[in-house]
């Protein structure tokens, strides 16, 4: 019987090993694309077996989704703990824009994994992909709706403009990812948080006092 100091040595051990398992592929991903890639490519970047990374999942899909939506929740807490750190609605919608960036800036192959490789990855993936999107697009559209309550921002669609800001958000990225430009990425984060509030109707006034 599994004492109570087993417990909780294989515990972590487990984790650990998962995320190693997790942190390979991720790798492995983006340097070899969804397809290309094989299983055996993952055991052998991150040093384990292939009985321990079957142990973890059933299959080279199913480390992929589990890849983008452990990044996706990560991001989502990011988000969460930036925007409550932040001091008024305007100050709270820039933190969330820059966390993202910042996030696909941080985990390069992640983003690539997100922004590129899920696209190619077929029918059985397009529906997590978008509940996944959709889950960002509800964390900008709280706040953009709590704009337009207290009279900061005209009546407006917020979902669309939502996912519109994910879709400029991701086009940015994606140029980055493909050309290295610009760089830093972070030299974008002005410009792109500025178009983006004006393009829901905060005056010049309002963002330029951030």
């Amino acid at each position: 019987m599994a004492t109570t100091l087993d417990r909780l040595t294989k515990g972590p051990q487990r984790e650990e090993t998962r995320k190693k398992i997790l942190d390979s592929a991720a790798q492995v991903f983006a340097a070899k694309g969804f397809h290309s890639a094989v299983v055996d490519d993952i055991v052998k970047a991150s040093g384990t077996s292939k009985g321990a990374v079957y142990f973890y999942f059933e299959s080279k899909e199913q480390i992929f989704v589990s890849l983008v939506e452990e990044y996706a929740a990560t991001v989502a807490r990011e988000i969460q703990g930036s925007v409550q750190r932040a001091r008024g609605l305007v100050a709270q919608l820039e933190a969330a824009v820059v966390t993202l960036v910042r996030s696909f800036q941080e985990h390069r192959d992640l983003g690539k994994i997100v922004l590129v490789d899920w696209l190619s990855g077929g029918t059985e993936f397009q529906g997590k992909r978008m509940a996944l999107k959709a889950m960002l697009v509800e964390v900008l559209r709280g706040y953009l709706d709590r704009a337009v309550e207290d009279g900061k921002i005209s009546p407006q669609d917020t979902e669309t403009a939502a996912y519109v800001w994910i879709g400029a958000i991701s086009e940015i990225v994606l140029r980055w990812l493909n050309t290295g430009k610009p760089d830093p990425l972070e030299d974008v984060l002005t410009p792109l948080t500025q178009l983006l509030l004006r393009s829901v109707g905060f005056t010049a006034t309002a963002v330029s006092s951030r």
